[in-house]
């Protein structure tokens, strides 16, 4: 006979961890929309403060903190803007950690990823939510934001080597892999290490969010999918082979359909079986708890499977609310 002792879900029970978490994102989303006004008003723009959050932020990721991911990845994404770049540097600094990069080294990653994107906000705003394709017009003023960047980071005050590498960053996002994006540069031979790991990051966070021209977001698989797709051409092939791996083929926040019937939503990757992660298996009638899929019975066999992914969008389940909260529906008020 086969017996399961079953973990209670997360829900937000862990105050301290929670808290923890919660602050030090809204604490970075905070600073990073601050910045373009600082920069546009000549302000200082609190490097010394941006260092210590990103270390913070390093400590967590070191510790292998499931909530940080999980706010990175929280399908609540009404304020896309803001939590992209705070995204893009916890899953840049995941990646960095998987690959084995210093502490400094992560330290200086986790800033870039942050600032490299720092002028996308003096794009007109009709450029940057409109819907249709872009005219020659909008794909100019687009472009611009790469070269106003890197501008403007290599022209700060007390520039050091992570301004600069922010500043190259800042320039080379769009440039893709096999370098057919923009801007063009002739006789730039690659993109920089940090441009290649940042470009992945910022692929999968806007893929699994809800922006102007995917409206609802797509599920975490899906985003996994089209990374391997564009592997090779858009983006490192072998970064995108490790991430993979770091995230699982059923990355946090997968709301997946497993073989014994139930509904669960991905909690944490495996460290070795990719399709084996954690999952929270909610039910209308008993408590969610936390199944181990990489678990076996007395006969050998696992105890559960994933038989298949569903749209979380579709079902209109917020998944971030199993992490930090109360679970909830789209919709439902507070």
């Amino acid at each position: 006979m086969n017996t399961e002792h079953k973990e209670t879900a997360p829900s937000g029970g862990d105050f301290g961890v929670r808290d923890r978490v919660m602050g030090l994102y809204d604490n970075i989303a905070s600073l990073i929309a601050d910045m373009p006004r600082r920069f546009a008003s000549g302000e200082d723009i609190k490097m010394k403060r941006l260092r210590r959050l990103v270390q913070y932020a390093i400590d967590m990721v070191e510790d292998d903190e499931p909530l940080l991911l999980g706010m990175a990845l929280n399908n609540n994404r009404h304020q896309y803007a803001d939590r992209h770049p705070v995204n893009v540097c916890i899953l840049s600094v995941k990646l960095g950690h998987r690959l084995g990069l210093s502490k400094n080294e992560l330290a200086e990653l986790g800033q870039v990823a942050l600032l490299y994107d720092i002028c996308l906000p003096f794009v007109p705003a009709e450029v940057l939510e409109k819907k249709g394709a872009y005219s020659d017009e909008d794909w100019r003023a687009m472009e611009q934001h790469t070269i106003q960047g890197f501008r403007t980071l290599f022209g700060l005050k007390n520039v050091d080597e992570m301004l600069m590498r922010a500043a190259i960053v800042a320039f080379e996002h769009h440039l893709r892999y096999d370098l057919s994006g923009y801007p063009q540069a002739q006789h730039l031979p690659s993109q920089d290490f940090y441009t290649r790991i940042v470009a992945i990051a910022e692929w999968y966070d806007a893929l699994a969010s809800s922006r102007a021209y995917a409206e609802g977001g797509r599920s975490p698989d899906y985003a996994v999918k089209t990374l391997l797709e564009q592997s090779g051409t858009e983006l490192d092939p072998v970064l995108v082979k490790v991430f993979v791996s770091m995230m699982g083929v059923y990355p946090v926040g997968s709301l997946v359909v497993l073989d014994s019937g139930e509904i669960g939503i991905v909690m944490q990757p495996h460290g070795v079986l990719i399709k084996r992660p954690r999952v929270i298996v909610i039910s209308d009638e008993v408590k969610p708890f936390v199944a181990d899929l990489s678990k076996r019975g007395d006969d050998g066999q696992y105890l559960r499977t994933v038989k298949k992914t569903l749209d979380p969008n579709e079902y209109r389940i917020d998944y971030s609310s199993y992490f930090f909260g109360r679970p909830r529906r789209y919709g439902e008020n507070n």
